[in-house]
């Protein structure tokens, strides 16, 4: 769970049990099974979704003799809730970890993930920009894979080439660079400052790019 999350919520239980609830909007959770998931007690669990389903933020479901919990999908709270924790929630987090241990210039998310708009079977798409091998990047991120139950895509080019595609000014490119990322490593401005990809006119905006095609973006 990020620093950020946990500061705007008061807390990383808190922001645990908003993460599970909204990476999981078609799931409902009994109590016990929602403290479980988010790694907390009951009884922390049952304070905090008192104030959730008072705000209309979850919605609390008959099922007797108890209750189970979900994010009610009709809050004006839900989407932008949704947004943040897929750009800040502890799946960036552990994907930023990995990162690290790759020698490349930038690595970010791309597509769904990073505009928000990730559902619970959506694919997370990595650029990796750096000389090593496509076997490699992909195994370091596969672990945070398993762990979130999240299908990691992961898209390997070299500066140079990255400076090629872009050059090239496809449809395709242009439509990724207007679109959002979140940086896991490194400035899209240091891929810029390397291979004066800045004079393209695309700005510091986030392009992924293969080896010779364009590659799905989920």
């Amino acid at each position: 769970m990020s620093d950020i999350l946990t500061a705007l919520f008061g807390g990383k239980t808190k922001a645990r049990i908003l993460e599970v609830l909204l990476s999981n909007p078609d799931q409902t959770y009994h109590l016990r099974g929602l403290a479980q998931a988010a790694g907390t007690d009951s009884g922390n669990t049952s304070k905090l979704l008192r104030v959730l389903v008072d705000g209309g933020v979850v919605r609390a479901l008959p099922d007797s003799p108890s209750m189970r919990y979900a994010i009610n999908l009709d809050s004006p709270l839900a989407e932008p809730l949704r947004s943040l924790f897929a750009r800040a929630g502890s799946l960036m987090e552990d994907l930023r970890t990995r990162a690290q241990t790759l020698a490349a210039t930038y690595i970010a998310v791309f597509g769904s993930q990073a505009a928000g708009t990730a559902d619970a079977l959506s694919d997370v798409d990595v650029l990796v920009v750096g000389e090593l091998s496509a076997v490699s990047a992909q195994a370091a991120f596969k672990p945070v894979g398993r762990q979130h139950h999240k299908s990691i895509n992961v898209v390997v080019v070299s500066p140079p080439e990255l400076a090629l595609q872009l050059s090239a000014g496809s449809a395709f490119w242009s439509s990724v660079a207007a679109g959002a990322r979140v940086d896991l490593k490194g400035t899209w401005s240091d891929v810029a400052k390397r291979e004066a990809v800045a004079d393209t006119g695309l700005g510091l905006r986030s392009l992924p790019a293969g080896q010779g095609g364009d590659p799905s973006v989920d």
